[in-house]
């Protein structure tokens, strides 16, 4: 085979660019693909929603006006594209089924996407519609992350055409890192001597106005802080491991969200960097284009929020995406990549095995442990605070935020919270008591050391496969309740009604 490169307009001549010694039966590719997106349905129609889903569902459909919703990004961080859909979804279906009815046309936008449009051979297309990441943290998780992870999929299958401007123009109304996509995919244009004047115009307006919503309010308090940049150098390391073998571990289970264990991850973490290096080899754009994303989300990382592995998954889309372009150009089958894809399809499998066998999060099962015990109505906090939310978009249950002595149901990043060691939540909890009386306490954490009379545990729920499990707490259970009501943190809310789909 034989394949001229240029990165200018593309030209290249091959004798065949899909032949492979090992050639998928063209009449089992559909059934294949067929069971695929099936397969993605299922686990989109039975996810059960964390704690970031839920935030989203909140801002969206809870604040009163689009004025209020805008209000609310300031501390939130993101563009309103996603909860202008999530809004939009909940006024024709209701708050809830918004979350499936967005998300199931995104998962199987980009699974059609990948198995019919994509260039590569077909079994390489299934194994990579059956990855962890599209299968599952991009397919299956309802959040502005999946939007972006279609739009970036459809820039790069249209970009020849003046269509795909629109679509890398929305890019940047998705999240801060699809702004940084779109830049790439602009940068590949270029190099293909596609630029459309047009369309670079459209996709600075959507930009600026995108920076704009998320320009920080005065007040906002991030929800996580970086360390020293030693430290947050190894951590962003040990999250990179997860891209070269997708299987989330920790206390020797299944959990999402979490790296190998620290002495494969210490090792994964940097072999992915080489790995995405060998792959781009061939075309210098490719490889320039890769370490910018990785060096983007590296100085975030260390300078300004650190970003979670979710966050990180991006680079390892980025790789597929270029792979994509590499084999429109010429390229033939590479080994190395396709033992990868092997890997994070076999991660992707066995996830997808997990999620439908256990929930990915039991707040159900914690709504209805309030609920059989009578609880709705009574005074609830929550620590940390953002843990209550799943819980109250399910019930309607207003949990007090701790020491601010205000409700919410939604995080707005605003308050900043003093308790950081056992005691300062001991102190906390007595001070509360003694203003409020007998109270209840939502928490994933064990607080079974606070005692002497302060805490009385009646509920636990263990953890779905997000790790995130539910303790119910009587606080000062001798103590008499007081009437009142404490003041809302966020001012205005509209109310959250999905206790219908409660299960």
């Amino acid at each position: 085979m034989h394949t001229t490169w240029r990165d200018g307009p593309i030209t290249a001549t091959t004798s065949d660019v899909h032949s492979a010694p090992k050639r998928l039966k063209a009449g089992l590719f559909p059934t294949v693909a067929a069971f695929l997106i099936a397969l993605q349905a299922a686990l989109v129609i039975t996810h059960i929603p964390w704690l970031d889903e839920w935030q989203a569902l909140q801002i969206a459909v809870q604040s009163p006006d689009l004025g209020a919703l805008l209000d609310n990004l300031h501390y939130e961080g993101h563009p309103p594209l996603w909860y202008l859909l999530l809004r939009t979804a909940t006024s024709i279906f209701g708050a809830g089924s918004a979350l499936v009815v967005v998300q199931l046309p995104i998962a199987i936008g980009m699974q059609s996407l990948i198995l019919f449009r994509s260039p590569f051979e077909r079994v390489e297309r299934l194994l990579i519609a059956s990855s962890f990441f599209i299968l599952f943290d991009f397919g299956t998780l309802s959040r502005s992350l999946s939007l972006g992870v279609l739009l970036v999929i459809a820039a790069i299958a249209f970009r020849r055409t003046r269509i795909g401007w629109v679509v890398i123009a929305l890019l940047p109304m998705a999240d801060f890192l699809f702004g940084v996509l779109s830049l790439i995919c602009i940068a590949i244009r270029w190099r293909e001597r596609t630029l459309w004047f047009p369309g670079m115009l459209l996709w600075l307006m959507c930009a600026l106005f995108a920076a704009w919503t998320v320009v920080p309010a005065p007040d906002v308090v991030p929800a996580f802080h970086p360390s020293t940049p030693i430290h947050d150098l190894g951590v962003y390391l040990v999250r990179l491991s997860v891209l070269l073998v997708p299987l989330h571990v920790a206390d020797g289970t299944l959990q999402w969200n979490n790296p190998l264990p620290i002495a494969l991850a210490m090792a994964a973490g940097p072999l992915f960097l080489l790995f995405g290096d060998r792959m781009c080899r061939r075309i210098s754009l490719h490889r320039l284009l890769f370490h910018a994303m990785v060096a983007t989300t590296l100085a975030i990382s260390v300078a300004v929020y650190p970003l979670a592995i979710r966050h990180l998954s991006l680079i390892a889309l980025l790789l597929i995406l270029l792979k994509w372009r590499e084999r429109d150009i010429g390229d033939g089958p590479d080994a190395g990549f396709r033992i990868w894809l092997c890997i994070i399809s076999a991660c992707g499998l066995v996830t997808a095995a997990v999620n439908l066998t256990r929930p990915f999060d039991t707040v159900y099962q914690a709504a209805k442990a309030i609920r059989n015990a009578g609880l709705i109505d009574a005074k609830w906090a929550a620590f940390p605070a953002s843990r209550g939310q799943g819980v109250s978009a399910v019930t309607g249950i207003e949990f007090a935020r701790l020491p601010s002595g205000c409700t919410q149901s939604f995080m707005r990043w605003n308050l900043s919270d003093t308790i950081e060691r056992p005691a300062d939540l001991d102190r906390v909890l007595r001070a509360v008591a003694a203003r409020r009386g007998r109270f209840y306490l939502l928490s994933d954490l064990d607080l079974g050391k606070l005692h002497n009379g302060l805490l009385r545990q009646f509920a636990h729920i263990p953890p779905g496969y997000d790790g995130q499990s539910y303790n119910l707490y009587v606080v000062a259970p001798d103590l008499p309740e007081r009437p009142g009501q404490l003041p809302r943190c966020p001012p205005a809310r509209r109310p959250l009604n999905v206790s219908k789909g409660m299960r």
